[in-house]
């Protein structure tokens, strides 16, 4: 299967899961270039998050990146195909609106993975060294930019859900990324008295101190 049929397949099963074929401007932001210096960055999108915080947009822009970053390509492992080189080098994600809403992969080469390597290589050498570098720009916890991750990780398994041998392949996941999600919560046939499949995180985002006031479905502030 070719590039474009994998992006093609991923983006009919969820229609905003997309890959930009630009990749370049001044809106676009290497993820290598974002981990040297995250701040400037982040503060830009304080008006995309309706927010004067600092730390709520670091906490936000963590998930919002996290999700363009890593969406396409869960997707598509979820669906059992190859997947884009995730190095910091080699996405670049647009922030505009201003946020997250775009990513390009500009490694034109997919390659088969298993939940451990993939793992190593969006967790480990990714997001990783992401969050340190968001942590030491800003007075924000490690442990809630690893929970925002794993909360984004999982929307991504979530919407391309829709069956058995999908759930499988995200929990093999989540469980292989147990050294940086631990305790950052877990998949649940049951939340808040639903049924369906749901991420039930054990932190949260902050997005009731945005202008909006709201919390998310999976808050851990609901229980």
């Amino acid at each position: 299967m070719t590039r474009d049929e994998v992006f093609r397949t991923v983006a009919r099963r969820v229609p905003y899961l997309l890959v930009s074929d630009v990749g370049d401007g001044d809106d676009w932001i290497r993820g290598d270039a974002l981990i040297a210096d995250p701040a400037s960055t982040v503060r830009n999108t304080k008006p995309g998050f309706e927010t004067d915080d600092d730390i709520v947009a670091a906490s936000l822009f963590t998930e919002a990146y996290a999700f363009r970053v890593a969406g396409v390509a869960l997707a598509a492992y979820a669906l059992d195909l190859p997947v884009p080189d995730l190095a910091p080098a080699a996405t670049t994600v647009r922030i505009d609106k201003p946020r997250p809403t775009a990513v390009a992969y500009l490694d034109p080469a997919l390659h088969p993975t298993t939940a451990d390597q993939l793992a190593v290589d969006l967790v480990g050498k990714h997001f990783e060294p992401f969050v340190a570098a968001v942590h030491d720009a800003f007075t924000v916890g490690e442990r809630l930019l690893w929970g925002n991750i794993a909360a984004a990780c999982a929307v991504a398994f979530r919407a391309v859900e829709s069956s058995g041998a999908e759930r499988a392949r995200a929990t093999e996941f989540m469980d292989a990324c147990a050294p940086w999600f631990a305790d950052a919560g877990s998949f649940t046939d049951e939340l808040a008295g639903r049924q369906g499949w749901f991420w039930d995180r054990t932190s949260c985002c902050l997005w009731f101190r945005t202008a909006s006031g709201q919390l998310c479905d999976n808050c851990s502030l609901k229980r």
